[in-house]
């Protein structure tokens, strides 16, 4: 965070994130050896955003950060503290709202969607 804390700190922090891909959630299925699968597809669609003004550049950055901060605030907080905590996700607030029309457009969830029988 621009000399606000080391590079060794920063580069030791991990939240480790798997998403899977359709032949990860394929291969899962087909091991199980209880379902065939009748269709599989990836729906690309929704927003994690949820902000009531999308032309408040503000309000789409502090969306953002608040979304990162419910998902990994606590582990962050744990690391480098809180105080350096709310100075990273304030940073991300700005960045984002630099970046909001951006953030709306290509900040998108992915939905498996499947339909399985037994065997």
């Amino acid at each position: 965070m621009q000399g606000l804390i080391t590079s060794e700190k920063r580069d030791d922090f991990n939240i480790p994130v798997y998403a899977p891909s359709l032949q990860d959630f394929k291969e899962v299925v087909e091991a199980n050896g209880s379902f065939r699968i009748k269709k599989l597809e990836v729906f690309q669609g929704g927003s994690p955003l949820v902000v009531s003004q999308p032309d408040d550049a503000a309000e789409v950055g502090r969306a953002l950060a608040n979304s990162c901060r419910s998902v990994s605030g606590v582990l962050v907080d744990a690391h480098i503290g809180d105080k350096l905590g709310d100075e990273l996700f304030l940073r991300v607030a700005n960045r984002a709202a630099y970046k909001a029309e951006e953030m709306l457009e290509k900040l998108q969830f992915f939905h498996i969607v499947a339909s399985l029988s037994l065997k």
